[in-house]
C-alpha cells in the first residue's frame, strides 16, 4: 500500500512541476498610440449635440423610425440634414 502511495506522490509532483520547466516561450510586442476620443454626444437645453474636434452640430431629430422588443426601444436618428449619417438611441425599460 505504501508503494502505490509514494508511486502516486512521484506521479503528481512531476504532473505539477511539468508546466513550470516548459521551453515554449514568446514575446508579446504591441505598438502604437493612444489618442483621445473624436467625438462625442451631449445633450444640451433637451436637445442633442454632437461635438467633434472643434466642430459641434445640433442634431436635429425629426426623421425617426423605432422599433421595440422586450422593453427595449430602438430609434435610428439622422444627423443634420445628411441622410448618411446616422444615430442609433436604445432606451431600456
Amino acid at each position: 500500500m505504501n508503494k502505490y502511495w509514494l508511486s502516486g506522490f512521484f506521479f503528481l509532483a512531476y504532473g505539477l512541476a511539468s508546466p513550470a520547466f516548459s521551453s515554449d516561450t514568446a514575446t508579446l510586442t504591441i505598438n502604437g498610440r493612444i489618442s483621445s476620443p473624436t467625438c462625442s454626444m451631449d445633450v444640451v437645453n433637451n436637445h442633442l449635440q454632437q461635438r467633434c474636434g472643434r466642430l459641434v452640430q445640433r442634431v436635429e431629430t425629426n426623421y425617426r423610425a423605432s422599433s421595440t422588443a422586450k422593453g427595449v426601444t430602438t430609434e435610428v436618428v439622422a444627423v443634420g440634414n445628411n441622410d448618411k449619417r446616422k444615430i442609433v438611441l436604445n432606451r431600456y425599460d
